[in-house]
């Protein structure tokens, strides 16, 4: 039975914001509005099986509008008492009871057909009446709390989908990246939250919005100790009934840190946000995720997480870390050729970046079907990592990237030396810390290699000292480079770009290893140009128009080994620095021309990033 007095508060709405004359007829022919029943015969299918009593007869939302140029329906559900509004204990339950549940479930039969907009209407008196606004983009996994609450013209909804839709791959990383420094600056400057504690709250915020009850539930609470009181309540029940090792220590390391944001607030602010800070910065991040969700949500949700880890923790370096940058950690995925047979080991995992990328690699693939990945997502991801704070930041990666059973272990790696083996991995990564007092990056490359089944793949990025006789701090490192000559071939040394850790100025060499077998033959010795640009005001390094193709090039150059103009082959020793630079022989000849182009280049890039 209709909600009569809400039902005409909404009807009457629509007339107002310019949907409907005052006989329900349309004022745009191509927004049409609906009681109960659509005239568009494929709404109409869609909604055939869903009714909220589960009889599987139609379901019949009070009002239906839909816009033929957005391809867009709104789907408006009533309640007149606003105890009827939203059932928080389970947003998938009592849906023919409750507004905001009701109005979801109609959503789920259209959302992949249709972008939805789904408002929730309850109440009769103007002063208490509630209404909850969510967004679902036109197959997408989830929705969003758009935070809208009241009922809009239609060209406000088409907006959400337009600002979504923006702009290229590279333009939408870009706004992501400025996204991720203004949050970074709001948490800041208007929560005091410290340094690395701020990677913690936004993991635990977008980890929290992957539940349906908290996405719906947490704009009914005003202030901020409701409502991290309810954050961490989700986070910790979800954290719980993960898989994850060491549940106890990532409840000990997040939970001072979110309950924490209940008076993370400066005093000259109460009042300037209706319900709080916290509510804030949590609506924006959901607005923001609606925005990015593409076919590609999980590579963007990742993205934006390590983009903040850079801006957050002042590039890894107060936690002691270096972090390794998306693009590197695909080539390694390339290089290994990363499949669904993989079985991946980061000895040194820090906050996930090798595992992500390698899960993303799996996740998003069109070859593998849905049963290969979860065997992939449960078995094949091996993680170590000895800093519990670290350990926390990469099990929140692991989890937004939808996987919280990959086996991550908090300890020393080299602690696990005998049972690391028995994980049977045939695909190793490392990025072993860089100037360790006790152990010396190239002892990372070995254990890593070693823990290897034969035949495998291994891969490392070290710094140019790490195989150098020269270095201060260790003195042993022919030792090891001769231990792994005589067990594993190397296959490759390939010279990244001298600001790729930027600002960090360390110069770094890729290693490239078959397990198993002792070295013999020549090196492909290869120089990596990733086509990255330094632009002013930016902490990261930030790809240009060539960097994809580029990239292209590089990798088939690497899989046919083949010489080029960036690469050759060279018999290599454990007295060797296994660099490119130190055997390649150049011929440098500079003419008036190529001075005036350089000239010209560098005039052309002061005036681009405003320089002068």
């Amino acid at each position: 039975m209709l909600e009569k007095a809400t039902d005409m508060w909404v009807f009457n709405e629509f007339i107002s914001k310019g949907y409907i004359n005052a006989s329900f007829a349309p004022v745009n022919p191509k927004v049409r509005v609906w009681a109960e029943k659509s005239s568009v015969e494929s709404i109409n299918e869609l909604l055939s099986i869903a009714s909220k009593r589960l009889t599987g007869n139609p379901g019949r939302p009070e009002f239906i509008v839909y816009d033929e140029d957005a391809e867009l329906v709104i789907l408006v559900e009533n309640k007149k008492d606003v105890s009827k509004h939203i059932y928080e204990a389970d947003i998938n339950s009592k849906v023919d009871e409750y507004a905001v549940n009701g109005v979801l479930w109609y959503a789920s039969f259209l959302k992949d057909s249709f972008n939805v907009i789904a408002i929730a209407c309850s109440g009769t008196d103007p002063l208490t009446r509630k209404i909850d606004t969510f967004g679902w983009k036109r197959g997408v996994e989830t929705f969003a709390n758009l935070n809208v609450h009241q009922i809009n013209r239609i060209d406000e909804y088409r907006e959400f989908l337009v600002e979504s839709a923006k702009g290229s791959t590279l333009a939408s990383q870009a706004r992501l990246l400025a996204s991720a420094k203004n949050i970074n600056e709001y948490m800041h400057g208007e929560m005091n939250v410290i340094e690395h504690n701020r990677l913690y709250v936004l993991g635990a915020v977008l980890f929290a919005l992957e539940d349906p009850v908290f996405k719906t539930a947490y704009s009914q609470y005003n202030g901020n100790q409701d409502i991290a009181d309810v954050l961490w309540q989700t986070l910790e029940r979800r954290i719980k009934g993960s898989v994850v090792a060491d549940k106890d220590l990532l409840i000990a390391e997040l939970r001072p840190t979110i309950l924490s944001l209940r008076g993370q607030e400066k005093q000259g602010l109460r009042g300037r946000y209706a319900k709080g800070t916290l509510h804030k910065l949590i609506s924006d991040i959901d607005r923001l995720l609606f925005e990015h969700y593409e076919d590609s949500e999980l590579d963007l949700i990742s993205l934006f997480f390590n983009v903040f880890l850079t801006y957050s923790t002042k590039g890894g370096s107060d936690l002691g870390i270096v972090l390794t940058p998306p693009h590197i950690t695909r080539l390694f995925n390339d290089i290994a050729d990363v499949g669904i047979t993989s079985k991946v080991l980061d000895i040194c995992a820090g906050t996930g970046g090798f595992l992500t990328s390698a899960w993303r690699r799996i996740a998003l693939s069109t070859e593998y079907s849905f049963a290969q990945k979860e065997v992939f997502r449960k078995n094949n991801l091996f993680g170590i990592e000895i800093e519990a704070s670290v350990y926390s930041i990469i099990a929140l990666n692991m989890f937004l990237n939808k996987d919280g059973q990959s086996h991550l272990f908090n300890d020393d790696c080299f602690a696990l030396k005998a049972e690391i083996p028995a994980y049977d991995c045939n695909v190793g990564f490392v990025n072993p810390p860089y100037s360790n007092a006790t152990y010396s990056e190239i002892s990372f490359v070995e254990l890593m290699l070693d823990s290897l089944l034969p035949n495998s793949i291994g891969v490392a990025i070290v710094p140019v000292n790490a195989v150098s006789s020269r270095t201060k701090k260790h003195s042993d490192n022919e030792l090891y480079k001769e231990r792994i000559l005589a067990k594993h071939r190397l296959i490759a040394s390939i010279e990244m770009p001298k600001n790729l850790f930027f600002p960090k100025g360390t110069e770094t060499i890729v290693l490239v290893f078959e397990t198993g077998h002792k070295h013999s033959g020549a090196t492909w010795m290869a120089k990596f140009d990733d086509g990255f640009a330094l632009l002013k005001h930016q902490k990261t390094r930030t790809p240009t128009v060539s960097s994809e193709e580029d990239y292209k090039t590089f990798i088939a150059a690497y899989r046919d080994l083949a010489e080029t103009d960036f690469s050759f082959h060279q018999v290599l020793e454990y007295k060797d620095q296994w660099v490119y630079t130190l055997f390649n022989e150049e011929e440098y000849e500079v003419t008036d021309a190529d001075l005036q182009s350089s000239l010209n280049e560098y005039i052309a890039h002061m005036f681009s990033n405003q320089y002068l």
